[in-house]
């Protein structure tokens, strides 16, 4: 019974990630937002993001531009005289120098260089670009029996950048733990935090906010150079516990997303957190410890 109703939950979240795929798919030129997009997969928008990545692989803006790019891709192949500014408009980009920059990313080459390819070959090329990235199996040591506890008031300082979670996260630690060094004493340091949400004043990946900092026992007296500061608010989370290598923090993401929805624990909008539990230096990668905490109402 229990696993039939596991099942069900399973395939709603599916169904609601389809009809968001599907909206995406009939509004290419339009300008999407994980509001619009959450809105019309009939969810609540804040967390958006890591539901669609926990069920699919991916962002919803990694889908958009996966799906923007084949459709640009048929339509270079289907008129081999088109311009290329007016299928970079009709896709939804709003400037040719955007596609062009995305286009040699993701298709390794100029729109010019691809038409200049046999049938076949593009063809080839169409696929690859258009095949879901899988996601290689991993074992993970992540403690699904979440608890639910409450953290307290925190002040937290910290280094701040946009975009996708897993690709900014690594850069925004390095960049930070020197600022932090120069400037806030050992002893003022309580916890070593990343945290992740949504800016909704934002629009498409630049909306998906990264900060790695650390929480200090008292709010600092003057500006860090560097370095912004806030105070989180005491509030609920759902608490897991992940063992092994940092790599596995975005899957393990993943997977509690998936746990929370099964077990309808309704989230709050305020930013998930990663609290570093022992010092990477001295501890062997299969042994660290993170907690990962979702704000839940």
């Amino acid at each position: 019974m229990v696993q039939r109703k596991l099942r069900h939950q399973s395939q709603f979240h599916r169904s609601q990630v389809g009809r968001a795929q599907r909206y995406i798919r009939l509004n290419l030129n339009g300008p999407l937002t994980l509001d619009s997009i959450a809105r019309e997969a009939g969810s609540s928008s804040y967390h958006f993001a890591r539901l669609f990545l926990a069920y699919t692989g991916e962002t919803p803006f990694d889908f958009l531009r996966r799906i923007r790019m084949g459709t640009a891709l048929r339509m270079l192949q289907e008129d081999p005289a088109g311009a290329v500014t007016e299928i970079a408009l009709s896709v939804g980009y709003e400037t040719p120098s955007a596609f062009n920059k995305v286009f040699k990313k993701m298709v390794e080459m100029s729109p010019r260089n691809f038409r200049n390819l046999g049938k076949d070959s593009q063809s080839d090329v169409i696929y690859r670009v258009c095949k879901q990235r899988v996601r290689k199996e991993i074992t993970m040591k992540l403690n699904r029996n979440f608890e639910i506890v409450t953290r307290p008031t925190t002040h937290y300082v910290f280094l701040e950048k946009q975009g996708p979670f897993a690709e900014v996260a690594p850069p925004t630690w390095d960049e930070m733990f020197p600022l932090v060094a120069k400037q806030i004493a050992q002893s003022e340091i309580v916890e070593f935090l990343g945290l992740s949400g949504i800016d909704r004043s934002k629009m498409g990946e630049e909306a998906m906010i990264y900060q790695a900092g650390v929480a200090v026992s008292h709010a600092p007296k003057n500006a860090i150079e560097g370095l912004k500061y806030r105070k989180i608010e005491s509030g609920k989370y759902a608490k897991f516990l992940l063992i092994g290598p940092y790599a596995h923090i975005a899957p393990a993401f993943d997977e509690v997303f998936k746990t929370l929805a099964e077990k309808k624990i309704e989230m709050r909008e305020e930013f998930c957190i990663e609290n570093y539990l022992n010092d990477p230096k001295i501890t062997p990668e299969d042994q660290l410890q993170t907690e990962i905490l979702i704000p839940a109402a």
